[in-house]
């Protein structure tokens, strides 16, 4: 397969690459980064989830923007814990200042299990790791 055209930033896929480890972290088993789904999410926005680009734009923003306000530090500074408490902001539609927070979480929480559990020709569940995980098939 040829490298998939990548959409967000070098910056922009280090804060998602972030949020998707703090969603399903790796532990004694592989996590999202490894299983693939950041790169399932950027051949999705470049095609299928086009339309969701500009929401994962601004998000990936606000995201920086709401570690510096919570924790006067970096987003990919923050611990673990910080980095959950951020998060937690989003999943509950906390975020000051932008209404999307809890639709950005909830797009990005579903589509990293997407790439997760996805056929591996879209990009994600690389060596069907994902597959693995729940003994499938």
């Amino acid at each position: 397969m040829d490298e998939p055209q990548r959409v967000l930033s070098a910056a922009e896929e280090r804060i998602l690459s972030a949020i998707a480890e703090r969603i399903f972290p790796k532990t004694d088993t592989p996590g999202a980064v490894e299983i693939g789904a950041v790169d399932y999410i950027q051949i999705a926005l470049g095609g299928a989830y086009a339309s969701l680009l500009p929401l994962y734009r601004n998000g990936l923003r606000v995201v920086k923007r709401h570690a510096q306000a919570k924790f006067a530090a970096q987003f990919l500074s923050l611990s673990d814990e910080q980095k959950d408490l951020v998060l937690k902001d989003f999943e509950s539609g906390a975020v000051p200042g932008w209404r999307a927070a809890a639709e950005f979480f909830d797009t990005l929480h579903y589509h990293v299990f997407e790439g997760i559990f996805c056929e591996p020709h879209y990009g994600g569940n690389k060596n069907m790791m994902g597959w693995r995980l729940v003994d499938f098939p």
